[in-house]
């Protein structure tokens, strides 16, 4: 979806705080997959840390940025675990997933952005 929108559409996603803290998971550090245990992280700088190594393992290319400690973009979307949001251009939420994961549905997104996107 991204790589079919992105041209025409300003993606973005935000790492919230961890959705699987303390699990055993494989996951790409340094370039080499490993197994690691996964905690939640304390701070912005370990936040940035592990949104990487999932950005790494997924081989996700989407823009990214990590919400802060305070977790007002998580507060303020609700998007714990995980959730998809259009904003119009006019700052408005033109569509707005259910919570994930049950409601984490990209196809859905896609067919909003290929009945509103020119």
């Amino acid at each position: 979806m991204y790589q079919t929108y992105k041209d025409r559409v300003e993606f973005l996603l935000v790492y919230i705080r961890e959705a699987h803290p303390d699990s055993i998971l494989f996951t790409l550090k340094d370039g080499k997959e490993q197994l690691l245990k996964v905690t939640q992280p304390k701070s912005l700088e370990q936040r940035s840390e592990v949104a990487g190594q999932c950005l790494a393992t997924l081989k996700l290319s989407v823009p990214t940025v990590v919400d802060r400690e305070d977790n007002k973009v998580n507060a303020a979307y609700a998007g714990w675990p995980d959730r998809m949001y259009v904003v119009g251009v006019d700052g408005r939420i033109a569509y707005q997933g259910g919570p994930g994961p049950g409601g984490f549905r990209p196809a859905e997104v896609e067919r909003w952005l290929k009945a509103n996107v020119k």
